[in-house]
């Protein structure tokens, strides 16, 4: 049994399609772009204001500005706890916003 060819309707409905799943994909991939820009972006400040806050805490700490003195087991738990915090969160949004795309195929 031969299988019948769509008549042109359906042709014409099939073709909508194609166009409006290409459309809304399009339209999802520049969301993407916009949304990895912006963050990307609040990734970087949030890094540079930590790497800041560290080298301020080290210069008052090392200067002893105005009488600060923090213990060095302060100094220590401050700055490598919340730097390991800081990269942990570093790594699970860049790879969350960079992750390539499942293409659907299986690679051996």
């Amino acid at each position: 049994m031969v299988p019948s060819r769509p008549d042109r309707a359906s042709k014409s409905e099939v073709d909508e399609y194609d166009r409006e799943a290409k459309h809304l994909r399009n339209v999802g991939l520049g969301q993407d772009i916009r949304a990895r820009k912006k963050y990307a972006f609040r990734i970087f400040l949030l890094v540079a204001g930590w790497i800041t806050a560290v080298l301020a805490i080290l210069l008052l700490q090392g200067f002893g500005f105005h009488g600060f003195h923090l213990s060095d087991n302060v100094i220590l738990a401050a700055i490598g706890s919340t730097t390991a915090n800081i990269i942990g969160v570093l790594v699970i949004v860049i790879k969350y916003l960079f992750a390539g795309k499942d293409t659907g195929s299986t690679h051996s």
